[in-house]
């Protein structure tokens, strides 16, 4: 009969390497040497200790192959989905272009302090009702000073 190595085997019979390398090292099992050195199992003695061989010992999956087309409905799903992350991503890029824009600070205009305005800076026509820039930081500094 034929002779296989210890994966083969293992295949055969539907046992794990670690359990044929075992019963070989126990004596149950009986194995000889190729020209290589490692160690082969004559068929016929894999019938002896496990019985039947097993033909096709891989299970068989359930899964679609990698070539295999998907149907039109998970398509158009797939599609949609898509659809929607474009949006939220659209939606996101918008929020963070709107927070990287802002006035360079030399164009902040500011009148040249004379002598102290009396009121509340927050009061001020110019007073930024937000702080979304360092612009606008430095434009609320500039106006405190002013009522000072």
């Amino acid at each position: 009969m034929a002779k296989v190595n210890l994966s083969q085997a293992s295949k055969l019979v539907g046992k794990n390497r670690t359990t044929i390398w075992r019963h070989i090292k126990a004596g149950k099992l009986s194995c000889e040497k190729d020209r290589g050195g490692n160690p082969v199992i004559d068929t016929s003695e894999l019938l002896r200790v496990y019985g039947e061989i097993i033909e096709n010992a891989t299970p068989k999956k359930d899964k679609m192959q990698h070539q295999a087309t998907p149907s039109y409905d998970e398509l158009i799903k797939v599609i949609d989905q898509l659809r929607a992350e474009q949006v939220e991503m659209k939606e996101q890029l918008k929020s963070l272009t709107n927070r990287l824009e802002h006035k360079p600070i030399e164009a902040v205009t500011s009148a040249p302090i004379t002598e102290p305005v009396k009121g509340r800076p927050e009061d001020d026509p110019e007073w930024p009702k937000e702080v979304k820039t360092t612009a606008d930081i430095t434009l609320r500094k500039r106006i405190r000073d002013k009522y000072r």
